[in-house]
């Protein structure tokens, strides 16, 4: 039972997550980006990343973690990663576990394969044109993270809901936004990069910069998916599925970047990393605590990828053209 001081301390409880994964997190990293320009290095580059970017990642981290540590050190474990219960509901404990696991795996993958091209559009449309086979299985196996990123946030949630259901409410509506969004942008950006073969490289340029700014029904809620990310760490954190460190991880997220044909660079692969070490272990955590199933839904399931796979075996024989 929640007693009475339990009760009073939850205002205050909240206001320190607040604190840290949030304030915190963005101050950091607008300051780092800040000293970096003050100091006139912010455009100088490591590698495909600016140094502006390096001084943003390595600021949020660090007034994050220093935040967590005076605020949030003596709450609790500060490293766990824990699934308290099954999931009730869609997407269930086994889809939902199998979504934590694969999800930032495939947004990581994608991430590494074009991290060696800078992240705004023309090199990414310039890419299309040296390297297309590359360029095009990055943002197929982003967009593939993208879609299985909506249940693993509302495996998450329904973890989070047990003790925290106002947050665990606003995480999963902002992230479901949130992704839709994503998965919009991340179609706008597949037909960007198909005009570079039809229509060629410097015409597919002009086309996207004379529309990149064009208003759509969706860019008002463009952002939504960063907010998503600092909305589920402090549910996580004070529904204790996740200590303070790795829901640092999680709330780093509201960094990335996000929009039509954006690249990698060290902020953003530093951020996919660190989800996939937080998602995967809860998502393995979670599917140990799956009730059994019967041998029915088993087979079903296996039905179910196998059916999946063939689907896409026969797009690959057809030479990854579309039937319709």
């Amino acid at each position: 039972m929640t007693t009475l001081t339990e009760r009073e301390s939850r205002p205050a409880s909240d206001l320190r997550a607040i604190t840290v994964f949030a304030v915190a997190v963005v101050l950091g990293g607008v300051g780092g980006f800040a000293l970096a320009k003050l100091f006139g290095v912010g455009e100088l580059r490591w590698g495909e990343t600016e140094l502006s970017a390096i001084s943003s990642t390595a600021g949020a981290l660090v007034v994050g973690a220093v935040a967590g540590r005076l605020l949030l050190s003596g709450t609790g474990q500060a490293m766990r990663v824990h699934a308290p219960a099954p999931v009730a509901g869609w997407p269930g404990s086994r889809f939902g576990a199998a979504a934590l696991v694969l999800a930032p795996l495939l947004l990581l993958a994608a991430e590494a394969i074009r991290s060696g091209t800078d992240y705004f559009y023309p090199a990414q449309l310039a890419a299309m044109a040296s390297a297309p086979g590359a360029i095009l299985a990055s943002y197929g196996l982003y967009t593939a993270g993208l879609v299985l990123l909506i249940p693993a946030f509302l495996a998450l949630t329904g973890l989070i809901a047990r003790e925290r259901p106002g947050w665990a409410f606003w995480g999963a509506t902002i992230a479901v936004v949130g992704s839709t969004v994503r998965i919009f942008q991340d179609g706008i950006s597949f037909l960007a990069l198909h005009l570079v073969p039809a229509q060629g490289l410097e015409t597919a340029t002009t086309a996207v910069s004379e529309t990149y700014q064009s208003w759509y029904v969706l860019q008002t809620l463009d952002g939504s998916d960063n907010l998503a990310w600092a909305v589920l760490a402090i549910g996580a954190y004070r529904a204790r599925v996740l200590g303070w460190v790795p829901a640092l991880g999680v709330a780093f997220m509201l960094t990335h970047y996000s929009g039509v044909l954006k690249g990698t660079d060290l902020s953003t692969l530093t951020g996919a990393a660190l989800l996939a070490a937080v998602f995967v272990p809860l998502g393995v955590s979670l599917w140990r605590r799956a009730e059994p199933v019967s041998r029915k839904v088993w087979w079903g399931g296996i039905a179910s990828v196998a059916l999946l796979a063939a689907q896409y075996l026969v797009t690959a024989l057809n030479g990854f053209r579309s039937w319709g």
